[in-house]
């Protein structure tokens, strides 16, 4: 499947979760990063409550939302795959299935719940990969002007309104947040605005907002479809 012409033909169908292990593992951020990603010192561990979701209709399974699993990418994960490596299932969504199908695999290499995303694309979105707000957030996952320079520094995207870069520069973005912060509600608040605005939340004891229950929704409601298919 040809996904874009910024993507390399899959050329190592087999090798893909080798490909993904050899990725660096490093057990301190890398310093340097601007926009969302390095900006302030408030960890997880500073948090006053802490919360597990739970899927109401099925009270002893925890829903997970998202993953830290020790590991820091300093540079994007091979995008070398063959159609059909992985168990992918489209959800019923404005996305076409091409592209749902390139979030699952990157999802599955940087350890991040791919309903997750799709879920914060739909809101961030509505699925329009060629918006651009007013305040220069742009594409599928709104990826803010501001952090443009080093996600083209990092991972060689160019074209925030091309759907196969945005996703791209966003799942990144998320993968980094959740190596710093290890909480699906913090993660997303950093995303939405900033480390620097959600930090002066978190000091009044904010830990969630309208933006992330929206998104948690959102995403309970695309697992349902998954299971029910």
């Amino acid at each position: 499947m040809n996904y874009s012409k910024n993507l390399r033909k899959a050329a190592m169908a087999k090798r893909i979760i080798a490909s993904w292990a050899v990725v660096a593992v490093v057990f301190s951020l890398v310093g340097g990063l601007s926009g969302y990603a390095l900006k302030t010192h408030i960890t997880a561990k500073d948090r006053e409550k802490e919360k597990i979701h739970t899927s109401e209709q099925v009270s002893t399974e925890t829903l997970v939302y998202g993953a830290y699993d020790e590991r820091c990418f300093t540079e994007e994960i091979s995008l070398d795959w063959g159609v059909g490596d992985l168990d992918f299932k489209p959800l019923d969504c404005k996305m076409p299935e091409e592209q749902q199908e390139f979030v699952y695999y990157l999802c599955s290499g940087y350890n991040l719940d791919f309903t997750l995303v799709m879920a914060l694309i739909q809101h961030e979105s509505s699925f329009d990969p060629n918006v651009i707000s007013n305040t220069n957030d742009y594409g599928y996952m709104q990826i803010n002007a501001i952090n443009h320079d080093w996600l083209t520094e990092t991972i060689g995207v160019t074209d925030y309104t091309d759907p196969y870069q945005n996703i791209r520069a966003g799942v990144f973005v998320l993968r980094k947040l959740f190596e710093r912060y290890q909480d699906t509600d913090m993660v997303l608040m950093a995303y939405n605005m900033g480390e620097n605005g959600a930090s002066r939340l978190w000091e009044k004891g904010i830990f969630e907002t309208d933006y992330t229950q929206s998104i948690l929704t959102i995403q309970e409601q695309f697992n349902d479809q998954l299971e029910g298919d």
